[in-house]
């Protein structure tokens, strides 16, 4: 049997949802603690979105991977201040945080692998949404130049036909 299912496992109060084939679900044996399965078969009819993996992609995510109250607000200051201003959506932006004892805390704005901002930052809540505020500004800005150059490169002018 090599259909393909969509899979929901409940941990708590948490579900996660799979898309594997059958031949892998039938010798999977899942109970709870209570006894009761937590796998759910839904029939491959009432499965709407589109089989191909490259309708599946995730993008646009911001990772969180700050260690300390400040840094989880700036987090939270850029995540409230975010909106993707172009029509770019596999991407994925990283705040980094590596504390500095007396000095204060080393934030680290990344898109994808590319460096947009490193600042030093004290524990002043008006300092974090200014810097927040500023970091959004300059991955928008990152975001429309990238957006921009990629039309650039995409024009007839860009395009060849392979003919000297």
């Amino acid at each position: 049997m090599s259909s393909i299912t969509l899979t929901v496992m409940r941990f708590g109060s948490m579900s996660v949802c799979f898309l594997i084939g059958l031949t892998f679900i039938n010798p999977l044996n899942a109970q709870t603690e209570s006894g009761e399965d937590s796998l759910i078969n839904i029939p491959t009819g009432q499965i709407v979105s589109a089989l191909d993996p490259l309708d599946l992609e995730i993008g646009e995510m911001i990772f969180d991977e700050t260690i300390t109250k400040v840094g989880r607000d700036f987090y939270d200051e850029f995540f409230s201040r975010w909106d993707n201003p172009t029509q770019i959506k596999d991407f994925s932006i990283s705040i980094k945080e590596m504390p500095m004892p007396g000095i204060g805390t080393q934030i680290t704005v990344l898109i994808d692998d590319f460096e947009i901002l490193k600042q030093f930052i004290r524990p002043n809540q008006e300092m974090i949404e200014m810097l927040a505020e500023y970091g959004v500004g300059l991955v928008n800005e990152f975001l429309l130049n990238y957006q921009e150059i990629q039309a650039q490169l995409q024009s007839d002018d860009q395009s060849g036909t392979g003919i000297f």
